[in-house]
């Protein structure tokens, strides 16, 4: 069963057609992992599927219903399907718990003192139990992002996307973030990625989309992706990334 189908989804800033005709699913509890040179529209398609933009055809589903559309309630999608972007986008001015509690008690109406409580199971979850009273600017790099998965959990989403997690952080930082994310993917959550980490796509990734020029011009599972691509641009970018 697809948790999240993407079906033809094209989008244009201005002259620029930056995601071209993509397609593709993941199913439940999967995780797929989007690979590709910089400026290939990776970024830009998982903010078509979370509505942060809108794609100019095409749609998406998220568990078989369509979240595309004029008439579709963008904040009942973004609670169906949570996002961790590159740079955190915590609010400075939120402690680590309000941070993770803001969506349950402003969009799903959940009363505080669940909330909390439900946000300090979040943080202790991606280990962060001793600061929920913290400001971002209190935190590094990789606990920000940490608490910016609590805060995408919190919704209970049917799907996360993470638009290159790690990329914002130290190299001494990045390995705590994945650990919270092979941790998510061992558990079940049904995941769609951006990512350069390799090694973390080739332990946790169940499939690999290659993308290039806004297009999906190769899929497979790591194995056959990493060690055997079929399409030549494929071929180019992997030599360069495990040289």
């Amino acid at each position: 069963m697809s948790m999240l189908e993407v079906r033809n989804v094209h989008k244009w800033f201005g002259d620029l057609h930056v995601v071209r005709g993509v397609s593709f699913e993941v199913r439940k509890r999967e995780v797929v992992v989007i690979i590709g040179p910089s400026g290939s529209g990776k970024s830009t398609l998982l903010r078509c599927i979370n509505r942060l933009v809108e794609p100019d055809e095409g749609e998406v589903l998220i568990d078989g219903a369509p979240i595309t559309g004029p008439k579709k309630g963008v904040e009942r999608i973004r609670s169906q399907v949570g996002m961790v972007f590159q740079n955190f986008n915590l609010f400075t001015h939120l402690t680590a718990l309000d941070n993770v509690t803001l969506g349950l008690t402003k969009v799903k109406g959940v009363a505080p003192a669940k909330a909390r409580e439900r946000g300090l199971q979040l943080l202790e979850k991606v280990g962060l139990r001793d600061k929920p009273g913290s400001y971002p600017a209190q935190l590094s790099g990789g606990q920000q992002q940490r608490v910016a998965i609590a805060r995408a959990l919190a919704m209970n989403p049917k799907a996360v996307l993470f638009d290159e997690p790690t990329s914002a952080l130290d190299p001494e930082l990045i390995g705590e973030v994945l650990d919270v994310m092979t941790q998510l993917a061992r558990e079940g959550m049904t995941m769609l990625v951006v990512s350069h980490e390799m090694g973390f796509v080739r332990n946790v990734a169940t499939r690999i989309l290659f993308m290039a020029e806004g297009q999906i011009l190769e899929e497979g599972v790591p194995n056959e992706v990493f060690q055997s691509p079929k399409h030549e641009r494929t071929r180019e970018f992997i030599s360069k990334i495990l040289d």
